[in-house]
């Protein structure tokens, strides 16, 4: 089922670098929630049951399916294997920096209520302790936490282009499967979100069979593309609502759809499908439909799109990796250095402004050259 290499290097599917790039820039404003504004219902402020980290994750995934699987074929696995391990091992030094540089500058800012949590008393009583526990993975920073999960699953990954290559699908379903299952009883974040990275990844080798069936079978075409929009458009309104919604269901004010011990019954019995920790399946679920929905979406719109936005979103998509480091690096000195205001004008004007100022850093020629992309 192996396409010519000449048929395998000339696609570039535009589509996923606009996803990944507006994940990026959603992360980006996720982490200046506390400076609330217009932007809130475009991100639902990272809490709704699905995030950007997750569809971050899925698009790398896929890509890693897609680049190093299907248009990789042509490669030897072996040397396949010595770049993913390579990426992986410069990855996994780069979060172990920026976490060391975090953790220091919270120190500094004498632990500032809007940054990232520190290592526990323990793991800050020694230099050697420090080191110990984030060199180990026992801590890592949250905002730069995507870099440890993502070199441990590239290390994953040659065995799961030996099974792909063999047309074992069902066996890599199984082994997700399993790991899934086994991540309830080993703490270890990676065991659940390989179920996002790998299961994209499977989409990903076969990305070219499922668009060229979506292109001879018009029907199921538009069933799907337009099926998973609309689908995707309602569970994200239902999520905002149960997450941020508490003002239109009120006893007595608001648009009062319904009373507050209503709104809070029906929150109880949806929200543990949802959950980030442990990833509950019905986050899974929901995860795979919004990508296939922003996906089919953006490929809706994307003239639109490209005209708009296209030079921070692909600036922010090709080189996603560089973005994500950088707003590591950057907000830490944004949440410190500017005051909380309940101004939703001057707050969208902060946002906007953080967001032109990471285009621009991963324009200097220095951040090219040195940051991984």
């Amino acid at each position: 089922m192996q396409k010519s290499s000449g048929t395998v290097a000339r696609r570039r599917i535009f589509e996923l670098d606009l996803l990944r790039g507006f994940f990026i820039a959603v992360i980006i404003i996720n982490h200046l929630q506390f400076w609330p504004s217009p932007f809130t219902a475009l991100t639902g402020e990272g809490r709704l049951w699905v995030s950007a980290a997750e569809g971050f994750f899925l698009v790398s995934g896929l890509l890693i399916g897609y680049v190093r699987g299907y248009k990789g074929v042509k490669h030897s696995l072996t040397t396949l294997t010595k770049l993913l391990w390579k990426r992986a091992a410069m990855l996994y030094v780069w979060g172990v920096a920026v976490t060391l540089l975090l953790v220091y500058f919270t120190l500094l800012a004498g632990n500032h209520a809007l940054l990232p949590k520190l290592p526990s008393t323990d793991q800050l009583s020694s230099t050697s302790s420090l080191l110990s526990a984030v060199v180990s993975g026992q801590y890592f920073s949250g905002w730069i936490y995507f870099l440890r999960l993502y070199a441990i699953v590239l290390l994953a990954t040659p065995l799961f282009l030996y099974l792909v290559r063999r047309n074992q699908d069902l066996i890599v379903i199984l082994l997700i499967s399993v790991a899934y299952l086994a991540s309830f009883w080993i703490p270890e974040g990676a065991l659940q979100w390989q179920v996002f990275f790998f299961g994209a990844a499977l989409i990903g080798y076969r990305l070219e069979y499922i668009i060229d069936y979506l292109r001879k079978h018009r029907t199921i075409r538009n069933v799907v593309t337009y099926g998973s929009i609309v689908l995707t458009a309602i569970t994200m309104t239902i999520s905002f609502f149960f997450t941020h919604g508490w003002s239109l269901a009120t006893d007595g004010t608001g648009l009062d759809l319904m009373t507050r011990d209503e709104f809070v019954a029906i929150k109880n019995t949806l929200d543990p499908w949802f959950t980030l920790a442990p990833v509950q399946i019905g986050r899974i679920v929901l995860a795979y439909l919004w990508l296939a929905g922003g996906l089919f979406f953006i490929h809706t719109i994307k003239d639109f799109i490209v005209r708009w936005f296209g030079w921070l979103l692909f600036t922010f998509g090709e080189r996603s990796l560089t973005a994500y480091i950088i707003q590591a690096l950057l907000l830490p000195l944004v949440v410190i250095a500017i005051p909380l205001t309940g101004d939703w004008v001057l707050n969208m004007l902060i946002t906007i402004a953080v967001l032109l100022l990471h285009w621009y850093l991963m324009r200097l020629p220095i951040i090219e050259k040195h940051l991984p992309r």
